[in-house]
């Protein structure tokens, strides 16, 4: 059974849970009182009474319904957030929402679920074969090349480490990657001293070609955060900074910064998180509704994933 969140989880949490949950279910359906169920076992909806509320002298039931109708705002504030989400993506959600939710018969091997079940079971999954941070960036960078028009338009680079695909060596992988884009004339600094350096935060990288072989395009370099601690990492990344550390020449136009988390950024933090900054935020939402279908094999890989963190 999936851990059920706190009584006080944001509504996000709890439409997770739900989510999950019918993918585990016998029969593939969870309601909402599948959840206020969960939720009176873990004890937690006892913290939601308010002290100063409380009197003695009212009846010894008002406190329970005072509870129950708590209880049942946050299975309202969970569905909100699924019908949210179902409205969204469209058949791109891989659940049906007809009073209770119910998971469609291709929901675990789908994009969405692997992004839901790495938010709240983890990337660290001892049952999982591969990283789920390495599947992430692979689907990120698929989520960013197509919002910027497909293979047929962009081009993109896995740069994370460990590079299964790419050069393992750092120097050998920003050779390669200012060869791909035609910018940047290399490492500056020698392979010898960049030994240590792993990626240097950069996961990904996705640029236009004009297909003229001139330098002057548009590029994108992301970041790729799968940790509850994603807040602390969104500027870690400054591609002009890494840039001028490690290029020999600085792309004719800047790249910009896009930060990609699996899970559904909640409203209190989207403010703080997409304004203010000159980066794109892709959170679950904007990834599943942009990624479409991923090649076989990738598709395979994280199913794997997803099925082995819900056992």
């Amino acid at each position: 059974m999936i851990p059920p969140p706190t009584a006080s989880a944001d509504p996000t949490e709890h439409a997770d849970w739900l989510e999950l949950a019918a993918i585990s279910a016998p029969d593939s359906d969870c309601s909402g009182q599948d959840l206020l169920s969960a939720i009176k076992r873990t004890g937690s909806s006892d913290a939601l009474d308010d002290a100063e509320d409380y009197d003695e002298d009212q009846p010894l039931d008002e406190p329970v319904e005072q509870e129950n109708e708590r209880l049942e705002r946050i299975a309202d504030a969970a569905y909100s957030q699924i019908e949210l989400r179902a409205h969204y993506l469209g058949n791109r959600y891989p659940f049906s929402v007809n009073g209770s939710l119910k998971a469609k018969p291709e929901a675990t091997t789908s994009v969405y679920a692997f992004l839901t079940a790495v938010t709240s079971i983890g990337w660290r999954n001892e049952n999982a074969n591969e990283s789920a941070t390495s599947l992430f960036e692979r689907i990120s960078a698929r989520a960013l090349v197509c919002y910027l028009g497909g293979t047929n338009t962009a081009r993109a680079y896995d740069f994370g480490f460990p590079r299964h695909e790419n050069p393992s060596s750092f120097y050998d992988a920003v050779e390669e990657l200012c060869e791909d884009m035609g910018e940047g004339l290399g490492c500056k600094v020698s392979k010898s001293e960049t030994s240590h350096v792993k990626d240097s935060k950069l996961d990904l990288a996705v640029w236009i070609p004009f297909g003229d072989d001139r330098p002057n395009q548009f590029s994108v370099f992301g970041q790729c955060s799968t940790g509850s601690d994603w807040q602390d990492k969104v500027n870690e990344l400054l591609p002009s900074t890494f840039c001028q550390l490690w290029f020999k020449e600085l792309p004719a136009v800047p790249p910009i910064l896009a930060f990609f988390v699996p899970r559904q950024i909640e409203e209190r933090y989207w403010q703080q998180t997409a304004l203010g900054g000159y980066r794109l935020i892709f959170d679950r939402l904007r990834i599943a509704h942009c990624v479409g279908d991923l090649d076989s094999q990738l598709a395979d890989r994280c199913a794997s994933w997803t099925l082995s963190a819900l056992k």
